[in-house]
């Protein structure tokens, strides 16, 4: 019995060990450490988390936030605040902090991920050899790999393969239609408040692989249609009813925002990266990936030449098989949407209209990122392998009173090697975690900030607000800042396109010019007046200038003009604006 239960759970050891040793880096000192290729979404996320721990703790909103973005503050569900994830978690984020927390999202989320995808299949395949290869790779592909890289949100699709087993089991024998429509309710609303976009992803992905395998065995599917229908009717009453006021937040609330900035909308797979390996992979090349991909976070369609050959190989070989033409046809649709509406070949612009190009534009679509849509083919090639593994297996065992034949099953074992051989992970690199200063890690804070502070760090910026958000992330969110990274609607614009960050006033950009450009600015009276506006309409109370910044002196001369001596308190300078 106990011999059974080893071999039973082997396979999730297996993963949850594969995931530790992906994220070993972060693992070595969670609180000193971050990601090397992503800092900036680990801070962000780690900010998420706090703030999931207060709501549990002191019962705080945990839709909307006034801490971040003084005096407008940010819309929590039109950003990736994981809910879902946060809340639960909030006993070790509150006992060990956010930092902790953070890796073991991301660890729990590739090992949960490939754990999920197992129990399905084994459910599907009824072969656990099968089951153990698909789930390995949906849990630890190169886009998986990749998106760890600061993005839990998306690497944490646990829920998905149980959503894909009760919609695959709609309308089927036994009734219950009810009760599948209201298992199927919960299973939307957890992945809702993990991540939006991959429900959508998962929904249309579905929407293909039904009508391509309805197009094959309309006899089979359509006795099911008028139960199926019963069932997502409930599933859409349940749903909306427990959805209802956090979407009407997200879209029409305060905060809301429409669509995503045009340059995150033109991010597309570039063609060659199909054939080519991610940066994480044993067999990438960096000077490839690089010129293949917008960033280390967003190689979602890294499946090299191996695979993709072998794979061509299995469709060919399968393809009087309704499910894995069903599943080769979704992957290709997905695998073209993903190029976006402007495709690219090693870089070079095709100049061919795309499909994506007649969606980008309508609602829900327009805050999609294109290259995404391939994260989609993993869970395909997932599925397309185990499918292989059992007819292959199939194949040599049978019929049964033939012994199997060892020459053939170790053939097997070597493709296999050296299909997904160059594919294996490699660790998430990680880099020393910048200093918050002692001023707040120590509480003296409390002693020189007032008590609904609102502080202004120096000097402003992207990267001085992602410090910022990490001042309040050590004290757990005990003031409110100007700026910091979120998704918000962007003021210069009249459709309210969303946009990264704050736009800071005229003064507030002055003094970013200061530490940037290593500028000299006089301070007049004008200016002096600019700053005092500028401190008002923003409500702030407090500036606060680390002492180390390599522009500190300067920066100090200049809001020493503008607001009057600063205090040197530990290892930071003060500004009382208010």
């Amino acid at each position: 019995m106990t011999e059974r239960l080893t071999v039973r759970a082997l396979p999730y050891v297996v993963y949850l060990v594969g995931a530790v040793v992906v994220l070993h880096n972060l693992w070595a000192d969670p609180g000193g450490l971050v990601l090397r290729d992503n800092y900036p979404d680990q801070v962000q996320f780690e900010w998420f988390l706090t703030n999931g721990a207060n709501a549990v703790a002191h019962l705080e909103n945990p839709l909307f936030t006034a801490k971040l973005n003084a005096p407008y503050g940010v819309n929590l569900m039109a950003n990736t605040s994981v809910l879902a994830l946060a809340l639960p978690l909030a006993p070790v984020t509150l006992m060990f902090g956010a930092d902790t927390t953070f890796v073991v999202v991301d660890t729990l989320a590739l090992a949960g991920t490939a754990s999920a995808w197992f129990f399905v299949l084994c459910r599907l395949l009824n072969h656990r050899a099968a089951a153990a290869v698909g789930g390995a790779f949906c849990g630890f592909a190169p886009a998986m790999i990749s998106h760890a890289n600061g993005h839990p949100n998306i690497v944490a699709q646990f829920v998905l393969p149980f959503i894909v087993l009760v919609v695959l089991r709609l309308g089927g024998p036994g009734g219950g239609h009810a009760r599948r429509g209201l298992v199927l309710a919960g299973l939307v609303v957890v992945q809702a408040f993990i991540n939006e976009e991959l429900l959508l992803f998962t929904a249309l992905a579905l929407g293909v692989f039904v009508s391509v395998y309805a197009a094959s065995r309309p006899g089979e599917v359509l006795p099911r249609v008028r139960g199926a229908l019963l069932s997502l009717a409930t599933t859409a009453l349940a749903a909306g009813a427990v959805l209802a006021y956090p979407l009407y937040l997200q879209f029409f609330g305060r905060g809301a925002y429409h669509g995503l900035p045009d340059d995150v909308v033109l991010y597309g797979a570039d063609l060659a990266s199909y054939w080519a390996f991610a940066r994480r992979s044993l067999g990438g090349d960096l000077r490839i990936v690089n010129a293949l991909t917008q960033n280390a976070t967003e190689e979602n369609s890294f499946f090299g030449f191996p695979l993709l050959l072998a794979l061509a190989v299995v469709v060919v070989w399968l393809r009087r098989d309704a499910v894995v033409r069903a599943l080769a046809g979704t992957g290709f649709v997905f695998a073209v949407l993903s190029l976006g509406s402007r495709p690219r070949l090693a870089g070079a612009d095709l100049r061919v209209p795309m499909p994506w190009g007649a969606l980008d534009g309508l609602p829900l679509f327009d805050s999609v990122v294109p290259t995404r849509l391939a994260l989609v083919v993993t869970p395909v090639v997932g599925c397309l392998l185990a499918i292989a593994v059992v007819r292959y297996d199939r194949l040599v065992t049978e019929p049964a009173d033939r012994a199997p034949a060892t020459g053939a099953r170790v053939a097997g074992l070597v493709v296999l090697a050296l299909m997904l051989g160059p594919l294996v992970p490699t660790p998430v690199p990680a880099a020393a975690r910048p200093p918050v200063p002692a001023f707040f890690t120590t509480g003296i804070y409390r002693d020189h900030l007032p008590r609904d502070a609102v502080v202004l760090g120096l000097p402003p910026g992207w990267g001085p607000g992602l410090r910022a958000m990490q001042w309040q992330t050590a004290t757990g969110l005990d003031f409110r800042i100007v700026g910091g990274y979120f998704l918000a609607p962007d003021p210069r614009t009249s459709d309210r396109t969303g946009m990264f960050g704050p736009v800071y006033a005229p003064t507030l950009s002055m003094l970013l010019d200061v530490a940037e450009r290593d500028m000299s600015i006089e301070v007049t009276t004008t200016l002096r007046a600019g700053a005092v506006a500028d401190f008002r309409n923003l409500g702030v109370t407090t500036l606060v200038l680390p002492a180390d910044h390599p522009m500190a002196t300067e920066l100090r001369r200049v809001v020493d003009g503008l607001a009057g001596p600063g205090r040197l308190v530990a290892d930071a300078w003060i500004w009382d604006v208010r």
